[in-house]
């Protein structure tokens, strides 16, 4: 049986939630039925370890603006790999993928969407038009959450039909550790007695570090065992890279002792195990892996109300829910779930419930593969 060919663009290799999308995608896909390939145009952590599972990586450096050459690249990488399906992720790859997939190859085109606000920005800029006239030849469009979906659907009515939700999808198993919380914990200076308040997520300011930082200082002297992981990093020349704004507010507020920045890590099931609660306050989302992720360790969920974390948790329920950038009200969440362990573990478990029935990685793997593949997605 001939194998289908799947080329992946990303924007960077880097970790964050796109880029550790298709790192699942491209590790879980059957190799009996597929070939992967990646192409991208800023390497980053992600290089190597998708060389492991990959036919080939490419590296694609483009120029600020407008930048021909790359787009040529592109086309020359799916000519001379025979790919027969591309599926880009975010907007700008698709535009870079779409003169060498449906102009110069006729090869299926797939854009995937990770972002509301990228939708609202593309509908209000001159690549709107374009995207709209580019909608004709693209094959199908994927929203990983119910809003982005819903957002492409209100914006180009006319082709809905072409339009899927496949929502972001974990390996339950692979979450399931629990032997290493002691370990992790004393490799980075956290003993029992504290409580560790975490989150994964590169330093960018549409994570809202910030308004975690904030909220514990207004707990700092009332609640001296708390502290803060936070798993990640900040990419320089990132024009979002906010981490020198957050150590300085770390300092500002003598927190020096109470945080930890452990930087890019490999093992996040291991480091979740250590947390005691997950807190993403973002100002906004898709469908954040990260937030599944801790749901499926059986960490308790803390995430600010809006469009993809509200998708995902249901108050009191799957987790805990506070107005965007509200750390006051944060800070009353935080107080309250330390002080309720029964009230920790409920949300634990309905978290759990919730991944373990709606975000199934093998649902997921398999809507992708036959949208991959030429079948429908449903």
């Amino acid at each position: 049986m001939q194998k289908t060919r799947v080329l992946f663009v990303l924007p960077q290799l880097d970790a964050g939630g796109s880029e550790r999308v298709v790192f699942d995608l491209a590790r879980n896909l059957d190799p009996d039925e597929f070939e992967v390939f990646v192409a991208s145009f800023h390497g980053g952590v992600l290089v190597e370890p998708l060389k492991t599972i990959c036919n080939e990586v490419f590296i694609i450096e483009k120029k600020q603006g407008f930048d021909l050459y790359a787009m040529m690249k592109v086309a020359k990488i799916i000519k001379t790999n025979r790919i027969d399906t591309v599926n880009s992720h975010h907007y700008m790859p698709c535009f870079y993928s779409f003169l060498g997939a449906k102009v110069l190859n006729d090869k299926k085109l797939i854009y995937t969407e990770h972002s509301v606000p990228e939708v609202e920005m593309l509908t209000q800029c001159i690549h709107g038009k374009i995207f709209h006239w580019m909608l004709h030849k693209i094959n199908a469009v994927v929203g990983v959450s119910t809003a982005i979906t819903e957002k492409f659907r209100e914006k180009y009515p006319r082709h809905a039909d072409k339009i899927h939700e496949i929502l972001n999808g974990v390996d339950i198993e692979k979450f399931r550790e629990k032997n290493a919380r002691n370990t992790i914990r004393s490799k980075w200076g956290l003993t029992q007695n504290h409580f560790v308040v975490g989150t994964v997520a590169n330093f960018r300011k549409v994570k809202n570090h910030i308004c975690l930082v904030r909220a514990a200082g207004i707990l700092k002297d009332t609640h001296p065992q708390l502290r803060l992981l936070f798993v990640g990093t900040g990419f320089p020349g990132d024009a979002e890279n906010s981490e020198t704004e957050v150590l300085e507010l770390i300092r500002d507020l003598g927190l020096q002792d109470r945080v930890v920045l452990t930087g890019y890590q490999e093992n996040i099931p291991q480091m979740l195990s250590a947390f005691d609660v997950f807190c993403l306050p973002s100002f906004s989302e898709g469908l954040p892996v990260s937030l599944l992720e801790a749901m499926a360790a059986g960490v308790p969920v803390i995430g600010s109300e809006v469009a993809g974390i509200s998708e995902v948790i249901s108050h009191g329920k799957t987790g805990l829910l506070f107005p965007s950038d509200e750390d006051k009200r944060l800070a009353i969440l935080l107080e309250e779930i330390m002080s309720d362990p029964k009230n920790s573990t409920s949300l634990a478990t309905g978290g759990y419930a919730y991944v373990n029935k709606n975000h199934s990685s093998k649902a997921w793997i398999k809507r992708c593969a036959l949208l991959f593949v030429g079948s429908k997605c449903y």
